[in-house]
């Protein structure tokens, strides 16, 4: 587990992702439409321009979203941010939308190798370090920033340390296995299921949760999944829609 400050909230928490759907995903305009609504946290993705600038972007290229075939390691920022996206919206970069929302908490998955020093960078320049998580797919990605950092950040677990504490379920493996593992780790954030594999049974969220760590499931839009899934002992439901999920969860 993790003692953080980024933590500290009543649960179960929503976290926007992508920013919510209302606008166009990833922007200051998604990102101010679901602070409004309430969300705990803003997921969101970073990736790195050719200059080096830090910016939130999920896919690899601006074909989706812009309609342009090109790669975000090709353009330089002074070229990006003069792009309209087809939704409507620009892409920030992580220092601008850290600083337009002082308050907000965010959630940032680090998507390649390049993207690493810039988001520390960034994370510094903005004393951000109690509202930021730090999370990757990768292992070596994860650990790289949070190695860069000057203040403890929060972070999640790398899909292969995900793999392995389902590994030691399905084992059957003594609750100390668990809790090494997730030394120093905050939340789990995960699929109901992949590649066959199921991450919410009630006693994997057992074996969770019984070691102070956070589990946060992806990507969430149906209410009755998000009650049921919160019934079972999620601490934390990811959305498209989370204007809906803020509503769904104070009910329940």
């Amino acid at each position: 587990m993790q003692e953080h400050d980024y933590f500290n909230a009543a649960r179960p928490v929503v976290l926007a992702h992508r920013g919510g759907s209302t606008f166009t995903e990833n922007t200051i305009e998604a990102f101010n439409a679901s602070a409004q609504a309430g969300v705990f946290s803003i997921e969101t993705d970073v990736r790195t321009t050719k200059d080096g600038v830090a910016i939130l972007f999920h896919d690899a290229d601006l074909l989706r979203v812009a309609g342009i075939n090109k790669k975000i390691s090709e353009i330089n920022y002074s070229d990006i941010q003069n792009i309209e996206l087809i939704g409507g919206g620009r892409v920030p970069t992580l220092v601008q939308a850290l600083q337009a929302l002082p308050l907000m908490r965010f959630n940032l998955d680090i998507k390649d190798e390049q993207s690493v020093e810039p988001t520390a960078e960034a994370i510094e320049l903005t004393k951000a370090h109690q509202r930021v998580l730090v999370s990757s797919f990768s292992e070596k990605r994860r650990v790289a920033t949070l190695s860069l950092m000057s203040k403890p950040v929060a972070t999640s677990a790398s899909s292969s340390i995900v793999l392995s504490l389902w590994l030691f379920h399905v084992l059957g493996l003594p609750q100390r296995f668990f809790l090494n593992k997730l030394r120093g780790i905050g939340a789990l954030q995960i699929p109901r299921s992949m590649y066959g594999i199921r991450f919410d049974s009630r006693s994997f969220i057992s074996k969770i949760r019984k070691t102070g760590t956070e589990i946060h499931y992806w990507t969430i839009n149906n209410p009755q999944e998000m009650l049921e899934l919160t019934e079972l002992g999620a601490t934390g439901i990811v959305s498209d829609v989370s204007e809906l999920a803020v509503e769904t969860l104070r009910k329940a």
